[in-house]
């Protein structure tokens, strides 16, 4: 019986996609991206950028589905000190049309942290500690991100999204001593080219 079920549910999946429009794309964006929480009191802001592949699975002419796989590239910096992280995040966004070429889109965020290291000025002298070897991060994070876009031609939309973290993604007893939370948020400004 249960087999009977698996294949009726994947029946009516093959189904449902085969009616689907599914545009396939690249992704590309500048962030400008901080930390907020207990212990990111007054945490600088820095410009880094995410660059990835997007598809937008069409459920009806009015919602979609959007997930994203995209490698981001974080930085926080201020006179002495550069914060920069790498990450894979997967978003994987509600996008509702609003008006023919004006869309808002919404949805979870997952983030895998890929490395994480601190550069430190003194002078003329400079100092790099990895994070990763210090073993200071989480190396999973969950977020959410919301945003509004445009598409300005059939093929290219352009967005902005705002992206809260909702884990913190600093081990806090390990780096300050405290369980206190230090999590990632960004603004970010993109384009998605479909090309299928």
């Amino acid at each position: 019986m249960k087999k009977l079920y698996l294949v009726l549910a994947a029946v009516l999946l093959a189904t449902g996609l085969s009616f689907a429009q599914v545009n396939v794309g690249g992704h590309a964006a500048v962030n400008f991206s901080t930390l907020w929480g207990d212990a990111a009191d007054d945490a600088p802001w820095g410009l880094g950028f995410a660059a990835g592949v997007a598809a937008k699975v069409s459920v009806n002419p009015m919602i979609s589905v959007v997930p994203e796989v995209d490698i981001d590239l974080r930085r926080q910096s201020d006179d002495d000190v550069t914060w920069s992280t790498w990450a894979l995040e997967i978003p994987i966004l509600a996008r509702i049309n609003a008006a023919p070429q004006l869309f808002i889109e919404v949805g979870p965020q997952l983030g895998f942290l890929l490395s994480s290291e601190v550069e430190r000025e003194f002078g003329a002298h400079s100092t790099t500690t990895d994070l990763g070897d210090a073993e200071m991060l989480n190396t999973f994070e969950f977020g959410i991100d919301v945003g509004a876009g445009y598409a300005v031609m059939p093929n290219l939309d352009v967005n902005f999204r705002f992206a809260l973290g909702l884990t913190s993604i600093v081990d806090g007893k390990k780096f300050i001593g405290s369980d206190d939370p230090a999590k990632n948020m960004q603004l970010q400004l993109g384009a998605t080219y479909w090309f299928m």
